[in-house]
């Protein structure tokens, strides 16, 4: 599924709170290249704009900020993202067009450079952003983590979100942040590079609200709570599901978790509250691997919690990485192994990816493991660390088997039949098996 831009979203409703006049284009949902995007904005006369890029994009979404300036002279630019608060002056260096780089969460940061911009101020000094100045970059200190609750709701009416659909059920759904930051230190993981490790979460009452608004307003009842984890904090976990319950809301919505936080009780609950299918970032079925990744957990706990799940009725999904450090063809087969001995309903399997702001990035840079500079390349589909005994090439041969191990068999091509049985989700299934097919062939 394509997500709806929900941090662009939420600065939009920020600023809109704050008296700024906003607009939000999703160049690549809406098809727009870059003549019709600045087309769209030209009667405007933006004064800022925000670049929300990753790594995979980040010299085209760059770019832009050149084509920006070329339109509309005296504008400034700013880039958010995980990578460019990880990387902010390689960022800035990329694009000489580009004025400032956001580094981590940039609701805030952004409201305060729009007034200092609409008030005729230097932006130099704000916190939480690294300023191009002449020839130097300036950074500004840290910002702390704003509180959740303070925020309004994101401005989705600027979304065109007929364009954000549920694979298979081909319906309107929006994300909904429930929390941000998290305490764990899994080497892979760059998130906490733009929300941090501390553990933030709106209060129930406040996620109701929001569930409800968007009900109402747009007729969408659909969600993926967006979470590093939604199950960080039980009793607050147990406390949003009795809320929904409480509230009368039908809705129907997906989370992700650990596969150490949840229990019999707690599945059960999210169900009756809606939740219809849970992805647990199991990472591998070696218990090696999970080791060396800093995963902190088990493989029997990743095998009671599928089981829980399935018994409280919820779907499951896998979440699991092939070819990180200290992988091997042996450690790979276990996981495909540990994968199609689960009654999973889906598997999702990503090449590990060395992305700015992990420790995996500042390791397999400092070993040389990274085979190319080229960042379009750093996506979960495709391998970029040749490690030792183990290349990119083979990895991701590894992975196309992987899928094929997993869902080529008899029983799981029924199953997933099975869920998918209305006739619109089966010319999804058709349309994406197809396209699944001339991949791993």
């Amino acid at each position: 599924a394509v997500w709806a831009p929900i941090s662009l979203a939420t600065i939009a409703g920020v600023l809109l709170k704050a008296g700024f006049t906003c607009h939000l284009a999703d160049g690549i949902v809406e098809g727009l290249d870059t003549t019709r995007l600045l087309e769209r904005f030209r009667r405007l006369r933006p004064r800022l704009a925000v670049i929300n890029t990753a790594t995979p994009s980040i010299v085209s979404d760059l770019a832009l900020a050149g084509d920006l300036k070329k339109a509309f002279p005296g504008m400034v630019t700013l880039a958010i993202g995980i990578h460019p608060s990880a990387l902010p002056e390689e960022a800035l260096r990329m694009a000489p067009d580009l004025d400032a780089v956001v580094r981590g969460e940039p609701e805030i940061t952004i409201r305060e450079a729009a007034e200092r911009i609409q008030q005729g101020q230097k932006l130099a000094g704000l916190p939480g952003l690294s300023l191009r100045q002449g020839k130097e970059i300036l950074h500004g200190p840290e910002r702390e983590p704003a509180e959740l609750d303070a925020f309004p709701f994101p401005a989705w009416h600027l979304v065109q979100r007929e364009l954000y659909r549920l694979p298979f059920r081909d319906r309107p759904f929006l994300l909904l942040a429930t929390s941000r930051g998290c305490p764990y230190t899994c080497a892979f993981c760059a998130d906490a590079t733009y929300y941090g490790r501390r553990f933030r979460q709106k209060s129930p009452e406040r996620i109701v609200k929001e569930l409800d608004w968007i009900k109402t307003k747009f007729g969408i009842t659909d969600f993926l709570f967006w979470a590093e984890s939604f199950t960080l904090k039980r009793d607050w976990t147990l406390a949003v599901a009795d809320a929904i319950i409480a509230s009368g809301l039908k809705l129907d919505w997906v989370c992700n978790s650990r596969g150490d936080h949840v229990d019999a009780e707690l599945l059960a609950r999210l169900k009756a509250a809606g939740c219809w299918m849970i992805g647990f970032g199991f990472e591998s079925g070696s218990q090696k691997m999970l080791d060396l990744m800093g995963k902190k957990t088990t493989l029997e706990q990743h095998r009671q919690a599928v089981l829980l799940a399935k018994a409280a009725g919820l779907m499951v999904t896998a979440h699991l990485v092939l070819g990180y450090p200290g992988e091997t063809a042996a450690t790979i087969q276990e996981t495909i192994a540990f994968a199609r001995s689960l009654p999973l309903d889906y598997a999702q399997f990503y090449c590990a990816v060395p992305f700015p702001g992990s420790e995996l990035y500042r390791r397999a840079k400092a070993e040389g493991w990274i085979n190319t500079p080229d960042w379009s390349r750093f996506e979960q589909n495709f391998s970029v660390l040749d490690l030792p005994g183990l290349k990119a090439e083979e990895v991701m041969a590894w992975r196309r088997k992987a899928f094929r191990q997993f869902y080529f068999r008899p029983g799981r091509v029924l199953h997933t039949l099975n869920q998918n049985a209305s006739p619109a989700a089966l010319k999804n299934l058709w349309r994406m098996a197809a396209q699944f097919q001339d991949w791993i062939a």
